[in-house]
This record gives C-alpha cells, sequence and structure tokens, in this order.
C-alpha cells in the first residue's frame, strides 16, 4: 500500500509500506493493505512505517495533529507538521528546546505568546523522545 505524509510547508514521505500505525485520538490505528476505508484525527506523536513485513519499523515520523485518511490501499497523513526522526539533529533540538524554555519563563502569565512557545515546547519534546 502507499503511505503519504503531508504538512503544510512539504511531503514528509511517499512510499510503500506493508504495515502502518499512526496516533488516532482514539489510540494507536495499525493499518494493514485492504483496510476499511476510515478517517481518523490524528493527535500529537509517531506515525511508524514497516516497509516489508509488520512487526519490523524501518521509519517513525514525528507529527503535529490533524487527520488520516485510508481509502484503496492508501494511507494518507494530513499533519500539522511532521518530521522523519531519523534527519533530527538531537543537539539543535536540544538548544532550541532551552531557548523556547527560557523565553517562557521571562513571560508573564497573561502573555499570549506563552501558548505559541508551549506548542514549540511539545514539539521539541516529541523529537527527542524516541
Amino acid at each position: 500500500m502507499l503511505i503519504r505524509i503531508v504538512c503544510p510547508e512539504h511531503c514528509a514521505y511517499e512510499g510503500e509500506a506493508a504495515f502502518v500505525v499512526v496516533p488516532s485520538t482514539d489510540g494507536e490505528c495499525g493499518i494493514l493493505p485492504k483496510h476499511a476505508n476510515e478517517i481518523c484525527t490524528i493527535t500529537d506523536g509517531y506515525v511508524r512505517v514497516c516497509d516489508k513485513e509488520m512487526g519490523t519499523v524501518d521509519r517513525t515520523f514525528a507529527v503535529g495533529g490533524g487527520y488520516a485518511q485510508i481509502a484503496d490501499d492508501t494511507v494518507i497523513v494530513l499533519a500539522e507538521r511532521a518530521c522523519d526522526l531519523a534527519d533530527v539533529d538531537a543537539e539543535k533540538v536540544k538548544v532550541e528546546l532551552q531557548g523556547f524554555e527560557d523565553n517562557l519563563r521571562n513571560l508573564s502569565e497573561d502573555d499570549a505568546r506563552r501558548a505559541y512557545l508551549y506548542n514549540e515546547i511539545a514539539w521539541c519534546k516529541l523529537l527527542l523522545a524516541k
């Protein structure tokens, strides 16, 4: 089956897969070829792609919330953001995380920029968790 992970800035991945796991808001959803048609919301988490067989994860992508559509042996993940964990520079992300946390400490409790910083901190932690 075909898997495509798309976010507003770019197509993070497109390729063939034997098994895919997406982080749906109802729990993880495992998808094999010939899966029933479905649309689900996804939460921040990891899309795991098994290229050749179920049980052997070949690629892992961090994704920010969005939707997944399963139809006609195609899985399309539409995420707010997506990143292949193999491409993550952990040291760079740690520096960014520290900067966001420092900025957060310097803001007042009612500053609207706090929501943005909370989202960026959560994203950095997601990238570093695996």
